[in-house]
């Protein structure tokens, strides 16, 4: 299906909604739901920028083959962001990018035709951090966390 890569005269009809904390992507097309998708998101030292964005640039076939088959870059004005397929599927599920946000290639194939230049982008939610720090403290040649009370 062809679609221009111009401003469309309806990009209202879709919205693309991610949740930082479940690494889900949900595209909401013209009353019909799309996913949810899983994502690789940014690093916490990285993190993807959470905010209300729009889709101001496609490519069929991304110049960088870490990008994987296709491109959507965000109108983030302090960076280059965007959404777009992968060469490490495994990355999916896991924080591990410079702030994209990784998809599939099989699933950004099927959002990328429906998505217009213009496509509201909602990325919510923040960053849980799973993993506590511990005192630890030596008992010989074994370190045990301190016990809490």
């Amino acid at each position: 299906m062809y679609r221009p890569q111009t401003w469309s005269y309806a990009p209202n009809l879709g919205r693309i909604v991610i949740d930082i904390p479940t690494r889900l992507l949900t595209f909401y097309y013209s009353g019909r739901v799309y996913g949810p998708y899983p994502l690789g998101l940014g690093k916490p030292s990285t993190p993807t920028p959470a905010g209300n964005w729009h889709v101001v640039e496609k490519d069929p076939n991304p110049w960088w083959e870490v990008l994987g088959s296709r491109w959507m870059g965000l109108d983030v004005p302090w960076g280059t962001y965007g959404i777009h397929g992968t060469n490490a599927p495994w990355s999916i599920g896991h924080y591990v990018s410079n702030g994209c946000i990784r998809m599939h290639n099989a699933h950004v194939e099927t959002v990328y035709p429906l998505v217009v230049l213009g496509t509201p982008v909602d990325i919510e939610g923040s960053y849980a951090y799973r993993y506590r720090r511990y005192p630890f403290r030596n008992r010989g040649n074994t370190r045990y966390p301190e016990a809490r009370g």
